[in-house]
């Protein structure tokens, strides 16, 4: 066989794997929601005399669709394939705002549409996935009346995956999402109590 004949067989073997390579099947893209569990009715709401939320803020970098997971030399990387499905200030704000007010038990409005003089602001810090396999989630918050603070909080857990896969930390980040709301409802409680 010729030396031409050869390059001419390589350049056809490397073309033919370069395009089995291709007609792979595309990877679908998962989206998640970030809602909460309480089930939701047809009623008429009752914007809480008591008790508003006021500003979310969120770190740059949850702020985006690709969930979070940190490797084992400290980075972190978005998934490309496994995204929320709406922009996380929104979902996020949804989900405190319900489970707050379920927990409270008093509809919570956004202070700019509620009468409640007892504010809270929340600061999400840190809400991924970690190299050891958990769901972890750092907030801070603040019970306010009249723009003077009354109390401030921290808020820093793990929580264990129960299988492997996006779909199990986002469940892992509601469960710790969820706790966040239930500590900042039995603060505002106190704040309330203490008057």
């Amino acid at each position: 066989m010729k030396a031409g004949e050869q390059i001419m067989r390589a350049i056809i073997l490397v073309f033919a794997v370069l395009l089995a390579a291709c007609s792979g099947t595309p990877v679908q893209t998962q989206y998640y929601l970030l809602r909460s569990d309480i089930e939701q009715q047809s009623r008429d709401l009752a914007p809480s005399r008591t008790y508003a939320m006021g500003r979310l803020v969120i770190a740059p970098y949850i702020e985006q669709p690709g969930i979070v997971l940190e490797t084992n030399s400290g980075e972190i990387r978005p998934a490309m394939h496994n995204q929320w499905a709406e922009p996380m200030n929104q979902g996020l704000q949804q989900f405190l705002r319900i489970e707050v007010s379920a927990a409270v038990g008093e509809d919570i409005f956004p202070k700019e549409y509620s009468e409640g003089d007892l504010v809270f602001d929340v600061r999400i810090d840190q809400l991924h996935g970690t190299a050891d396999g958990d769901a972890l989630l750092v907030a801070y918050w603040w019970v306010q009346r009249d723009g003077e603070i009354l109390a401030s909080y921290q808020f820093s857990e793990t929580a264990a995956l129960s299988r492997d896969g996006y779909g199990a930390l986002v469940s892992a980040e509601k469960a710790l999402l969820g706790k966040l709301a239930g500590r900042i409802a039995e603060s505002l409680v106190a704040a309330n109590s203490a008057d």
